[in-house]
């Protein structure tokens, strides 16, 4: 059975959607295969037990593809996508990859993350909102949901543009440029608390970091880079900073 590409066939459905709601796809580009790898790289190590894996703000399912590659009979993914064009692009990909018939039961979801009302917590939490398209509020309502959905020694993944937000501030009305710092600011102190690892990656557009973090650290320790470092048990090794 083919597979659908999604790094290349969404494109013209990223860009369109980008073109018509710059706001909240909060991008210029789709997500890179690499910058997919490098979010992704946690589950290599993997339980052997049947994980739950929760992905926020799927896009053109870029991230989604890898994180397929890595489940197994038993594994359960779920899905959220709130842009309608973007779910329905979803639909048809997940459609096509037919987890089901691998025994993975996969669950698609066109609705707000924050509604997310699922009792059992996620081993692994991929997020590929635009926190930087959104007021400090709607960041810490993300985050918290996300956060408490995360099982103790699970990774939450995320990414950020490495353009600096000084640079960015430069081309924002002065509204903006103070939202994106209120921002900034939170997401700083969420990664000072939580963040245990990092990947830079170049080849994407714009360059940007893939950030791991826990929800045990509570800004006890600095980040870890080594297993002796963490101060919770670790299904999933930490990675080193770039």
């Amino acid at each position: 059975m083919g597979r659908v590409r999604p790094f290349w066939g969404g494109n013209w459905v990223f860009l369109s959607e980008v073109l018509s709601n710059f706001g909240t796809v909060g991008a210029i580009a789709p997500s890179s295969p690499l910058l997919a790898k490098a979010i992704v790289h946690p589950l290599q190590d993997r339980p052997e037990r049947p994980i739950s894996v929760l992905e926020a703000g799927a896009g053109t399912g870029v991230f989604t593809a890898q994180i397929l590659k890595s489940l197994r009979r038993g594994d359960r993914l779920d899905v959220y996508e709130l842009n309608p064009r973007l779910f329905g692009y979803l639909s048809r990909f997940l459609q096509r990859q037919a987890p089901q018939t691998r025994g993975v039961r996969c669950n698609l979801h066109n609705a707000d993350v924050r509604l997310l009302s699922q009792a059992r917590p996620y081993d692994f939490i991929v997020c590929g909102l635009p926190f930087n398209s959104f007021d400090v509020q709607t960041v810490d309502e993300i985050l918290e949901v996300l956060m408490d959905h995360l099982t103790a020694t699970g990774v939450f993944a995320y990414f950020e543009y490495s353009l600096t937000p000084r640079v960015r501030s430069r081309f924002l009305k002065a509204a903006d440029r103070d939202r994106l710092r209120k921002v900034h600011l939170r997401i700083s102190s969420f990664t000072q608390k939580h963040q245990f690892g990092c990947r830079q990656v170049w080849w994407n557009f714009p360059p940007a970091k893939a950030r791991f973090c826990r929800k045990g650290l509570h800004g006890n320790s600095p980040p870890a880079s080594s297993p002796a470092e963490a101060a919770v048990p670790k299904p999933i090794p930490p990675l080193a900073e770039h």
